[in-house]
């Protein structure tokens, strides 16, 4: 069995050429950067064979550092990119998106106080037609908006949406992961759904 997590954060050192996202500080997986190598090291001890790389959102809108692993080792790592889907210039990109070699899609987050409102004012609603489209994956992030997700998903048939993290969020944890599974289940009869099962250690308190 060929096992492929899917997703892994990868990340340069905060530094005034290459600086973190504002108010970041402290947000790093680890206390130091790690890199794709270093990664490579710890996927053999944990027998993983390949990776889908995300930037962490303490590098900004950056996808340079994952596209650069995955063009190193191709056979090892792809990416799900980001992309600041506010600015004008984000709906030509989204054309080309999947010719950069290594980006398979887009990874979107709205789970925090500035991002969560985007998913339902109208901020993004260009987004999920477009991607559709251009045949653009998108792994989402919204945990407490599954239903929302379920309208998208029926509106744009033809648009991959891949719920990330199993669809818990931070407050879906031991007594209450049987909810937050039967939450993500209703959304079963959508054949455009894909469910990523990650960050499974977040949600259990047990060692």
């Amino acid at each position: 069995m060929r096992i492929i997590d899917s997703q892994v954060h990868i990340w340069a050192e905060n530094t005034p050429a290459r600086p973190w996202a504002p108010n970041m500080e402290g947000r790093a997986h680890l206390a130091e950067p790690l890199s794709a190598e270093r990664l490579l090291g710890m996927m053999a001890e944990a027998g993983v064979d390949a990776a889908i790389l995300v930037p962490p959102s303490l590098e900004g809108d950056r996808n340079d550092l994952c596209l650069a692993a995955a063009r190193t080792f191709s056979d090892r790592f792809a990416v799900m990119g980001r992309i600041d889907f506010t600015k004008p210039e984000s709906r030509a990109a989204l054309a080309t998106w999947r010719d950069q070699p290594g980006m398979l899609g887009l990874r979107l987050t709205f789970h925090r106080p500035d991002t969560r409102p985007q998913l339902t004012n109208g901020t993004a609603d260009w987004l999920w037609p477009a991607a559709e489209k251009h045949a653009v994956p998108l792994m989402v992030h919204a945990s407490e908006r599954l239903p929302v997700l379920a309208e998208i998903a029926a509106r744009h048939p033809g648009l991959t949406l891949i719920v990330d993290h199993m669809g818990f969020g931070r407050e879906t944890m031991d007594a209450n992961a049987p909810a937050g599974a039967a939450r993500v289940a209703a959304l079963a009869r959508y054949t455009n759904v894909f469910v990523k099962v990650s960050a499974l250690p977040c949600f259990s308190s047990e060692p």
